[in-house]
């Protein structure tokens, strides 16, 4: 498919589109009472008490709930972005699986860390997507330069600007790593090549811009989608009553050890997480 401007309402329509179809996705996880699925730290436990002042079984449940939902929310969002609005509402071409066995050179290892690619003004643009600034660390960082080297080295002719688009954040607020993946070295020497005529990394605002061929207001658009969706779903006493049995049924299974607040039983707890 390929790309051109976005206009507004193209944007909010087709993020506010998949903004209702992400809220339902998460609400079935709710519904799905998928609280075996936390993974409690029993040492971490008692220190939590203590650091966050808490003093009840109900206030710790709710950190627990959250910090783990927050968890699945995060990794939904960046598929949320990945998977459907950069695809349906931009034009990418999203590298799955099946496209990628099936289209050569696209199948080799090189493009493992490519996510899109985008074809606009007869060009194909490679897109690396990153959520934030701890995204990546240094280990990935220097795979990312080599592959990316490889691609310019043996497929450069097919290939235009190879882009690493962070969806949040300033670029100058990111780490060294996403200059090291250029091969620009700050300190320490990495083995590292400069690619920086052919990669680029964009950031917030920035990315958003790129991605839909340098409109500024794009980031802005996207935002509206998203709460126009949420508007139109109005999921807000749904989700509520949903989060409330969730916070239950995991308070059930740890309500014996917090018979009283003043002297809660982590021991038995710790025997009960990791085994007697």
């Amino acid at each position: 498919m390929g790309l051109g401007v976005r206009t507004k309402d193209q944007v909010v329509s087709g993020c506010s589109e998949a903004t209702v179809w992400w809220v339902a996705e998460r609400k079935k996880k709710l519904r799905e009472h998928l609280n075996e699925t936390m993974s409690v730290n029993p040492f971490l436990l008692p220190i939590l008490f203590e650091l966050h002042n808490l003093s009840s079984l109900q206030e710790l449940n709710e950190l627990l709930v959250a910090s783990h939902l927050m968890t699945g929310h995060a990794t939904g969002f960046g598929k949320l972005i990945d998977e459907k609005i950069l695809p349906n509402v931009f034009g990418t071409t999203k590298l799955d699986a099946k496209l990628r066995a099936s289209r050569k050179p696209l199948n080799e290892s090189c493009f493992d860390e490519v996510d899109h690619l985008l074809q606009r003004n007869g060009k194909t643009d490679v897109l690396s997507l990153k959520a934030g600034r701890w995204t990546i660390q240094l280990t990935m960082a220097v795979q990312l330069n080599a592959a990316f080297n490889e691609i310019i080295n043996n497929y450069g002719e097919s290939f235009d600007e190879i882009a690493v688009g962070v969806f949040y954040g300033k670029k100058d607020g990111l780490t060294d790593k996403y200059d090291i993946l250029r091969g620009i070295n700050r300190g320490k020497n990495h083995n590292v090549v400069d690619l920086t005529s052919r990669v680029n990394v964009y950031a917030g605002k920035d990315f958003w811009a790129w991605l839909n061929d340098g409109e500024e207001r794009t980031q802005s658009w996207v935002l509206d989608g998203i709460r126009r969706g949420l508007a139109t779903d109005n999921s807000r006493e749904e989700c509520g009553a949903l989060l409330a049995n969730f916070e239950r049924k995991v308070a059930e299974k740890y309500q014996k050890y917090f018979e009283t607040n003043e002297d809660v039983d982590w021991d038995g707890l710790l025997k009960e997480i990791n085994g007697a």
